[in-house]
């Protein structure tokens, strides 16, 4: 979602999809001109309260990473739902006492595809916002996990299921129009959505399990 700190017209997102979720059965492969329904996650690498005078935004800086000032709307167990301008997310915390609704907080963080907090326990949480949007793809990009960040040894290997753009550069990254016949493994993808022409669609969500 491509918003400025001034505006906040929708409705242009990008995400980070995960490799592992192809093995664990949560989404298809995604393809250019597939229409979506979709909920997000932010994780944060900075956020902090901040004045209800501020207002909402939700700036795209790089790459799935976002600069985001929001209020808070519902509190759960392990998760918060945030609205900023007109678009809900969650954010997972174990600490819910942190936050309050109503009020806001600013920060930034990388918006990811929901990895099944929301979507596959929906009838767990009381009177739940609708954080599913119509969506279709229009980019993919493939990001090469860097040999450095890729720890080997007998039994097999590690690395981690996605980098900050800092961590990479544009010789990691390639574009698809589809993400089938991948391998899925020492790689993750960044997806840029758009919802033009979509309104009133009826899409069923695409989170399979």
């Amino acid at each position: 979602m491509q918003r400025s700190a001034a505006t906040c017209d929708p409705m242009n997102i990008t995400a980070v999809f995960e490799s592992w979720h192809i093995g664990d059965g949560n989404y298809p492969p995604l393809r250019k001109g597939q229409a979506v329904n979709l909920s997000f996650e932010l994780e944060p690498s900075k956020i902090e309260e901040a004045s209800l005078d501020i207002p909402e935004s939700f700036e795209s800086l790089e790459n799935a990473e976002y600069r985001f000032c929001g209020t808070v709307v519902r509190v759960y167990e392990e998760l918060m739902i945030l609205q900023a301008c007109d678009f809900l997310f969650y954010l997972a915390s174990s600490e819910k006492h942190q936050y309050r609704e109503g009020r806001r907080y600013c920060g930034i963080g990388t918006l990811l595809l929901d990895h099944y907090s929301w979507v596959e326990c929906l009838a767990d949480y009381d009177n739940p916002p609708n954080l599913f949007y119509n969506l279709e793809v229009k980019r993919i990009l493939r990001v090469n996990v860097p040999e450095k960040f890729i720890t080997r040894h007998e039994k097999g290997k590690s690395f981690p299921t996605r980098l900050v753009p800092s961590d990479y550069s544009i010789s990691d990254v390639g574009e698809l129009d589809t993400m089938a016949g991948q391998s899925f493994d020492e790689e993750f993808y960044i997806i840029e959505f758009d919802d033009s022409g979509l309104e009133g669609s009826i899409i069923p969500r695409t989170f399979i399990s």
